[in-house]
Parts: structure tokens; sequence; C-alpha cells
């Protein structure tokens, strides 16, 4: 049975991203990612860094994934760089969730290797599955056309002072796609027992929502979802062509053109903004929040952001305020 593992998305996938670059690959050791792993190889990259971050969350079952990654580089041949945090102890002091402070964690170490190798070009084994509860993760936050569109297959993003290029290309693959891919390849990977747990929105949602969903419209939905986030996708591209980016000024937003621009375009404009400069679940209540910063004439000139991010106004300017290092 054909999949989209196929020859066309190797030619879609190396017509952009040329076979013989230098490109980075997040490798966690289970199932997607050691799967992304071997068909990159497959189709002819050769220059990949991996990299692995032990999130310490599993004691020995944690080291045992580093291993399996380790031990499957030095079959490939591939640079292999590994790095570790305390994800309990950040969270906890940064009043975060495990899953949102695992995520901080993970981008920002591996921004820290970008910029040290001198390679931005990020891939990224997120498939289908995980854009169906994206996209509804970001329905139900009420996020518009932009957060309803998911994840892109390309996308830019700025991680502590460091611009990588973030390169999805299984986002049309099933995970039922790289199950058959497993077992056509052989490929090793490790379980996670954590991904039945309950205590991850993700989980929930893949474990509980959706087969309700399914179950209420007697069919599966994932297909249905995955085609609203396309045509949500094109209506934003479309939009996002028609709206110039705000004028910046000193790493900042000039204020006084910020309040001359319709409400609507505003908004995109700020939601634009708090992307690029690496706010975590952003919204319209986040937008909302900075448009009062910036539309205020006194206070409040300071708005909490989410992962311990600020806006302020000052001067005119309208600047983001990253988290503190722990």
């Amino acid at each position: 049975m054909p999949t989209s593992l196929d020859s066309a998305l190797q030619e879609r996938l190396t017509e952009r991203h040329p076979v013989t670059g230098a490109y980075l690959v997040a490798v966690s050791g289970g199932r997607d990612s050691m799967v992304l792993l071997d068909w990159l190889v497959r189709t002819g990259f050769k220059n990949l860094t991996v990299l692995h971050f032990n999130h310490q969350l599993r004691g020995p079952e944690s080291d045992k994934d580093v291993e399996l990654v380790r031990g499957r580089c030095k079959e490939l041949k591939l640079a292999f760089e590994t790095g570790e945090g305390n994800v309990t102890a950040f969270a906890s002091a940064n009043k975060l969730s495990i899953e949102t402070a695992a995520r901080r964690m993970r981008y920002d170490w591996m921004a820290e290797v970008a910029a040290r190798l001198k390679c931005n070009r990020l891939f990224l084994a997120h498939h289908a599955d995980d854009q169906v509860e994206t996209v509804l993760i970001n329905l139900f936050r009420g996020s518009g056309a932009r957060g309803i569109s998911g994840m892109d297959e390309v996308s830019k993003r700025t991680i502590g002072g460091t611009e990588m290029e973030l390169i999805r290309p299984f986002l049309t693959v099933t995970r039922a796609e790289i199950d058959r891919y497993v077992a056509e390849h052989g490929v090793l990977f490790r379980e996670d027992q954590s991904n039945a747990e309950g205590f991850a929105l993700r989980n929930r949602l893949r474990n509980d929502l959706l087969p309700r969903i399914s179950e209420c419209f007697e069919r599966d939905v994932s297909g249905a979802v995955l085609r609203a986030a396309e045509l949500a996708r094109l209506d934003e591209a479309l939009i996002t062509e028609l709206i110039p980016d705000p004028l910046k000024l000193n790493h900042g937003l000039d204020v006084a053109a910020l309040r001359k621009t319709p409400e609507a375009l505003r908004n995109r404009q700020l939601l634009r903004w708090l992307r690029q400069s690496g706010v975590p679940n952003c919204g319209q209540r986040e937008v909302l929040l900075v448009a009062e910063v910036a539309l205020s004439q006194a206070k409040p000139a300071k708005a909490n952001l989410p992962g311990t991010f600020h806006a302020r106004r000052k001067e005119g300017v309208l600047f983001i305020e990253p988290p503190a290092k722990a």
C-alpha cells in the first residue's frame, strides 16, 4: 500500500531543501522522530546533526532514550548533540505546565546549539495527527484563522536571539503511515509510556476527545479538521500578503503608527509580532492585552504574557521583555 512517505514527498522536500545542505534534526528516540531520521538519510541527506534533549522526566528510561539515539547516530555516522535539564524544577520555578516547560527548555537548548554550529535549519517530526491536535487546541483557545491553520511546513522563529528555520516534512503523513514505515524498514524506537497518561493536554485530546468526536459524527473527523486547516491557511496567506509589517523602532514597535492602524489589521500585526518574538500560546486574549498597552495614554504600560514574557511601552515604543534566564 503506498503511503505519503514516497518519492513524491521526497522530491517536494529536496526541491526546497537541497540534500547537500547542513541541517539539524530533533530526535527524541520515539517512533515519529526515529522514522524521520531514517527517512531523511534514505532521501539523501548526509550532513545532519542529530539533537536529543533529555528532559529528566522518566529516570533510567530517559537515559535509555539517549543511548538509542546515540547508537543510531553512530551507525549512520552522523554528528550527535545531547543536552539535558530538570524540567520539573524549571516548571515549578516558572509556574509552567510540565509540557510547556519541556518545550521551552528543549527549544532554548536547540537554539543554543544552532548558534554554536552556525546551522539554523531544523527538521521536526510533527505529522498529520499532530496537526489535527494543534488545530483543535488553537480552536478551543479561541484562535483566529492563523491558529486554526495549524503548523506550517516551513516557518521561521526567533529563539533566544537565534532565528531558526523549522522544517516539518511529515505534516501530510498520518500516524498509520508512520507505523507502516516502521514495519517495512524495521525502525527501532522507544515507546514513551507517558503518552498514554492524561497529564498532557495533547494526550487527553488524542486519547479521549478525538475518539469521542469521531464517535459522535460516526466517522474519523481528522480529515475534515485538516481540510478546514488548509482552507484557513490559504485565507491567512492572502491576508498576510495584504498586511504590512508594523513599523519597528529600537527592536520594538512604533506606538504612534499602531494607534493609526485599523483594529483588525493592528491585531494581526500584533499577533504576528508576538509569535515572531517567541511568545508561546498567543491568541486573541494576548493580542487584546498588548493592544491595550499600545493604545492607552497612561496605564497600563505593561502586560503579562504566557511563558513569563512581558509587553512594555516606553517612550513611544512597544517592546517584548523576555523571561529571566533560570
